[in-house]
């Protein structure tokens, strides 16, 4: 069973990021399913690799359309990434009980209803 479940509440209208965001959760459960140190190394890193390309896709598109809080965003992305370096030095150090995926989706799920939500609205006004 998965810990982490997608919910269409979690919909942004931006199909692109969406898919991206579903992404995301199968990751994450495929990360805290890792059943030895090596899927977890593997797992970590596909999961780093996947919010660094949807990082780099989001901010491009801040950055596009003039999104005034890009600097701000742009620092919560560079948070989340160093979290996630934090866990692979933990791997590589022998000492995966110090991940906290759950507390780490937990900010990204919030980062998503919040932050994410707040970038499609203003494009939403400022489109037309």
């Amino acid at each position: 069973m998965n810990e982490f479940v997608w919910e269409n509440q979690y919909l942004l209208g931006n199909e692109t990021v969406d898919q991206q965001h579903r992404e995301l959760f199968r990751l994450a459960n495929q990360l805290v399913a890792s059943k030895d140190a090596q899927a977890l190394a593997e797992n970590i890193m596909l999961l780093y690799q996947h919010v660094r390309e949807h990082f780099h896709a989001e901010e491009a598109f801040m950055k596009q359309h003039g999104y005034p809080e890009y600097q701000h965003h742009v620092q919560t992305h560079n948070l989340m990434l160093e979290k996630l370096v934090e866990f692979s030095h933990g791997i590589s150090q022998q000492k995966p009980q110090e991940l906290d995926v759950p507390g780490f989706m937990h900010d990204w799920i919030s980062h998503i209803a919040e932050e994410d939500a707040a970038i499609n609205a203003y494009f939403k006004i400022h489109q037309e």
